[in-house]
């Protein structure tokens, strides 16, 4: 499995630098797991007690006290052996019944059908310079078990990070002009309707639940669809 991609040390030190104070959980995760009944989301709530999830690419795990408060059995990856040991060292000090795995997108080390679900939180659609998303795709429904949830995110062409975007043949698009300036030449997945996002999915996925997000922070905007998909069988 490869580890050791430059972007792994830009988001190792990024996250090192920012270890002080709360962290709070995704808006959209926590209204699609734990939030009201939504007309159009299909995925039931409740059958988390005990299932497993996996928290693909989990950052500075600011979900994971949500998942574990939701009584899932919590795992969860990063792409660099530090970011996973920074992790572990958190979930040892906060008594977080967590654990922590080295993987990436296109490589994840688990069994075939492991996880109930999975969240993959602004993550999923990172795309390495020789990994398709129907490679990702196809690696992420295989670690999911039969009648298993993927839930995640897709940027659409609107948000900021994506201004002046180089959109590519396959629908991706290589960054720019990113406003935090750590993912400049990093290729993302993009989407911008519905009908796109169901494309993407629907090889691998049926039951396609979709939302949209569209916010302006004081200037930046934070614009994309979400997702909750069951595991199609094949």
């Amino acid at each position: 499995m490869k580890t050791d991609r430059p972007e792994s040390q830009t988001w190792h030190e990024f996250y090192s630098q920012n270890q002080s104070g709360a962290r709070y959980p995704t808006e959209w995760v926590v209204r699609t797991l734990a939030g009201g009944n939504y007309p159009s989301l299909q995925m039931p709530k409740n059958e988390y007690q005990g299932s497993r999830i996996l928290d693909l690419s989990c950052g500075d795990g600011r979900n994971l006290p949500l998942l574990m408060d939701l009584n899932f059995e919590v795992h969860a990856t990063e792409i660099s052996q530090p970011q996973v040991d920074r992790l572990a060292r958190k979930a040892e000090t906060l008594g977080w019944p967590a654990k922590f795995h080295l993987g990436q997108n296109g490589s994840l080390p688990f069994a075939d059908h492991y996880f109930s679900y999975v969240l993959a939180c602004s993550s999923m659609y990172y795309l390495d310079a020789d990994v398709s998303w129907e490679s990702v795709l196809a690696e992420t429904a295989r670690i999911i078990n039969e009648d298993g949830w993927l839930i995640g995110n897709i940027p659409d062409s609107q948000n900021a990070v994506l201004k002046n975007a180089e959109r590519q043949p396959d629908g991706s698009a290589i960054i720019k002009n990113d406003p935090f300036a750590i993912r400049n030449g990093v290729r993302f997945m993009v989407a911008d309707t519905e009908t796109a996002v169901r494309k993407l999915l629907e090889s691998q996925f049926e039951a396609i639940s979709i939302g949209h997000q569209f916010d302006n922070y004081f200037g930046l905007v934070v614009s994309g669809f979400f997702f909750v998909a069951r595991k199609r069988l094949h």
